[in-house]
């Protein structure tokens, strides 16, 4: 993940602080992150502490977030290594469960950006 990370629908991930008249957790942020990924890309790469620092957060909200995900059944992973075996992160990609609701909370998202 790099300085160009792209937006999910024209917010970048820590843009994306309000849904429906509260504050985002870092698990729908992250979704919204990795279903955008999965629809432009495929699937997307990164070691979870550039997303923390992105987001604003600690290594271990992201850590809590990934895993929620993978439990819920909105995103899979695919561990990454290098040449010497140790891992470089993961890669994500977002299930079709995962896309339903991203959808969901960017609709909630863009209500809370009309009423302020």
């Amino acid at each position: 993940m790099g300085a160009a990370t792209p937006s999910v629908q024209g917010f970048l991930p820590e843009q994306m602080v309000r849904l429906n008249g509260r504050h985002a957790f870092v698990h729908e942020r992250v979704l919204a992150f990795i279903v955008h990924e999965t629809q432009e890309r495929g699937s997307v790469t990164f070691c979870k502490g550039d997303l923390a620092k992105r987001l604003g957060c600690c290594d271990r909200s992201v850590d809590r977030a990934l895993t929620r995900l993978r439990r819920e059944g909105d995103i899979v992973s695919t561990p990454v290594y290098g040449e010497s075996g140790a891992q470089l992160g993961n890669t994500y990609r977002a299930t079709k469960d995962g896309i339903k609701h991203a959808g969901i909370y960017e609709r909630k998202m863009k209500l809370d950006l009309q009423r302020s």
